[in-house]
């Protein structure tokens, strides 16, 4: 019986082994040396160790609402410098955490321009609960007072020598932060080809800016006058025509009246800011310029999904496919590398070559350094680094591959050795 008992463990321990899968090879992750992850909350940025919780947020289902009075936290930005001389690698993510009836982590990346809001469970342990600051989420536009006006009248910029806008400084209206969307301007009929302001919920912190009117006398041309925290003026063209066989609208004797305009914007409705009087062809004009709020829509789950699908359709597409690189040095994040001191896989497909690294079989053995003795996989976001080393025999190269990030190691078999060596054709000459 005790026979019978000992011969069943066996076989069931014999299945269960039979069972198992082999574990790949390869198995691509957030790799925090790629990256560098800073935190804005503060004046001085704040570094980041890891990556992975910023690349994984917004990676959920999407809502495409947030409830509730919404105050605005730390914004996160995690960029992922190029490693190379073609820049395929570069990709970037931003991360803000908004407080409203949930916890939001609201993100913007190279997906699109728009943004992914994921609903969490809780904030991250770096977020400063003591530095949030209360956000509408639609903008508010009055008067300018007194003191705006004074500072606008002592403004380095306005006072250079070389500057010929003549403010109108009964002109100036304040603009208070919303949370996103943007302001539209149009001049009667003619909408400005630009947003007059574009929102962004990290601008929670910012004072309200002051937008007014100028002239150039010579140029019979309005500006724009955009004062930011009271420290810094911005002169811009009003008419900003790109197409250079388009003429440019003329406002000869150009006077401007302000409409008492004091209300927060309701979107898709245009509101009287100024009149505009000047001469045309010998004849008065009268033409009233209005403001209207746009609101943004956020990216919705099945919007993502279509747009990772179809990455032409991306706002900065990212390379999809597997990028794999052999080098002399580590990558860093403070320069670029490039042949002959790197390698690129030959070739648009990779499968066959991320197969051959993946078939390797665990070893305790390991080959000598050659001259490339790191190898680098990006895919995405993620990638995997490993050291290669090489063992010559007399009719075939041994290549061995240790995972960085385990210290497992691993033999290519003969025909993953071969493979290897055929997408980097420059190792059979060295």
């Amino acid at each position: 019986m005790k026979k019978l008992v000992g011969m069943l463990m066996l076989s069931t321990g014999l299945l269960a082994g039979c069972g198992e899968e082999k574990q790949g090879v390869v198995n691509l992750s957030y790799i925090d040396t790629h990256w560098t992850v800073s935190t804005y909350a503060h004046e001085q940025p704040k570094i980041i160790e890891s990556v992975s919780e910023t690349l994984q947020a917004c990676t959920g289902d999407l809502t495409t609402e947030l409830e509730g009075d919404l105050t605005v936290f730390d914004t996160v930005l995690a960029n992922r410098h190029p490693m190379t001389d073609t820049g395929e690698e570069y990709a970037f993510k931003s991360v803000t955490y908004i407080k409203g009836d949930h916890d939001y982590a609201l993100c913007r990346d190279m997906v699109s321009n728009r943004f992914q809001v994921e609903v969490i469970k809780s904030f991250p342990n770096f977020v400063d609960l003591s530095a949030g600051s209360v956000i509408n989420r639609r903008p508010h536009v009055r008067p300018a007072d007194v003191a705006a006006e004074a500072t606008l009248r002592d403004a380095e910029e306005l006072n250079e020598p070389e500057n010929a806008v003549v403010p109108f400084f009964d002109t100036l209206v304040s603009i208070s932060p919303a949370f996103d969307g943007e302001i539209e301007l149009t001049v009667g009929d003619r909408p400005n080809q630009f947003p007059l302001f574009t929102f962004d919920p990290t601008m929670a912190h910012m004072e309200e800016a002051k937008v007014g009117i100028g002239y150039h006398p010579g140029e019979k041309k309005p500006y724009i006058l955009m004062m930011v925290a009271e420290l810094y003026v911005s002169i811009s063209p009003l008419d900003l025509v790109l197409d250079p066989t388009e003429e440019v609208p003329q406002y000869h004797d150009l006077s401007v009246e302000r409409h008492p305009l004091d209300a927060e914007l309701v979107p898709d409705q245009p509101y009287p800011l100024y009149d505009f009087s000047y001469s045309r062809d010998g004849e008065t004009v009268t033409e009233t310029v209005t403001i209207t709020y746009r609101a943004s829509e956020l990216l919705s789950t099945a919007e993502r999904k279509a747009l990772e699908s179809n990455p032409e359709d991306q706002f900065m597409p990212i390379e999809t496919k597997p990028l794999v690189y052999l080098h002399q040095q580590p990558f860093n994040t403070e320069s670029t590398l490039s042949y002959p001191y790197l390698l690129r896989a030959s070739g648009i497909e990779m499968d066959d070559l991320i197969q051959a690294i993946d078939d390797a079989e665990p070893t305790n053995r390991s080959g000598d350094a050659g001259e490339y003795p790191f190898l680098t996989i990006v895919e995405g976001l993620k990638g995997q680094e490993f050291d290669v080393t090489y063992k010559q025999r007399s009719k075939k190269l041994d290549i061995y591959v240790t995972d960085r990030s385990t210290d497992e190691t691993y033999k290519l078999t003969s025909e993953g050795a071969e493979t290897f060596l055929s997408y980097f054709p420059d190792l059979k000459k060295k």
